[in-house]
């Protein structure tokens, strides 16, 4: 079985060691699989834990959603934020993320964990649209904040009743290829003509199902692919997710529908290693490498400006490691 640092211009990992406190501990336990118990990943987690940007954004966390989001993919939105700590390696009684929890657990519709908000709907004839109360007490559920709710919950290691429910209902969502379908009237002409499930939607369901060792085979799990083999083979927009230069974007965190998000998940499956898609997504980031086998960001969120993924100028160890740990995990699939 050939190794991902075959594929790689040049060995990164004292350079990713050297790095800061996130993805020299990701280095340590997904490229190297240290136990959480060695000497150096006990140091690493101290060190993360105490970082002062980590600190900052645990604390961004605490209010939770106490204004509706205008848009779904603005990197500012708390559970954005949570799902960063996640990914970096904290867990929910980490830096006070219990509280977090307690608010983002306190909203629950139909089983699904909501975000504050309302629904939108067109605007009825010779109505004229009136802009909603941002800070009002309304909440939704939805294909593409729910199940990363989930999820994150999920990866702080946090784990009860209502994230168990919140897992079957996602289930029960995706029992067939249209899945867990937003509706929304600006989408819903499309949809009829399709009768394709939502590519957002699929990936975030599949990225709450590679937690759930039962469900990495399951018929729930395709059905939530189905929509990006759909869109990768329909070949133009879905939905207004694109596949132009700004899917092509190593880019974090991972807000939105773009090429990184989906190696990243999609690499968890055996299932679809022979999968087109999956090959596409792995030759970019073969051939994406410098000369020195590193990768830099090609896209950043202004919020993040300040952090290593957020220079397009220099090579991101973070970004550099979501590479290295998506060739790991797709030359290690079996």
């Amino acid at each position: 079985m050939p190794s991902w640092l075959d594929k790689i211009n040049a060995d990164p990992l004292e350079w990713l060691l050297n790095s800061n406190p996130w993805t020299r501990y990701r280095t340590l336990t997904n490229l190297l699989d240290y136990s959480e118990e060695h000497p150096e990943v006990i140091k690493t987690r101290k060190d993360l834990i105490e970082h002062e940007k980590i600190i900052k954004l645990a604390k961004e966390t605490h209010e939770w959603i106490t204004v509706a989001p205008t848009r779904n993919n603005d990197p500012k939105i708390c559970y954005y934020k949570l799902r960063m700590l996640a990914d970096f390696g904290l867990k929910h009684t980490d830096l006070g993320l219990n509280k977090t929890i307690s608010k983002a657990t306190a909203h629950i519709i139909d089983g699904m964990f909501a975000a504050r908000g309302t629904v939108p709907e067109r605007p009825k004839k010779g109505q004229k649209y009136e802009n909603p109360d941002l800070s009002a007490d309304v909440w939704h559920s939805s294909p593409c904040n729910s199940p990363l709710i989930t999820y994150v919950l999920l990866a702080l290691g946090y784990q009860n009743k209502q994230v168990l429910e919140s897992i079957d209902v996602l289930k029960n969502r995706w029992n067939s290829k249209s899945g867990w379908f937003c509706h929304f009237f600006f989408v819903e002409s499309q949809f009829k003509k399709l009768q394709i499930g939502c590519p957002i939607a699929g990936l975030m369901a599949l990225d709450v199902f590679s937690l759930i060792a039962g469900l990495k085979n399951s018929e729930f799990a395709k059905n939530a692919f189905e929509p990006l083999k759909f869109h990768y083979e329909f070949g133009n927009t879905l939905y207004y997710f694109g596949r132009s230069k700004k899917f092509w974007s190593f880019k974090y965190p991972f807000v939105w529908y773009n090429a990184l998000y989906l190696a990243d998940v999609l690499t968890r499956y055996p299932i679809f290693k022979e999968e087109a898609l999956v090959k596409e997504l792995i030759n970019w980031i073969l051939e994406s490498q410098t000369s020195d086998g590193k990768f830099k960001p090609t896209s950043i969120y202004m919020e993040y400006k300040g952090w290593d993924f957020g220079n397009k100028k220099e090579v991101s160890p973070w970004i550099s490691f979501l590479c290295y740990r998506i060739l790991k995990q797709y030359f290690e699939l079996e």
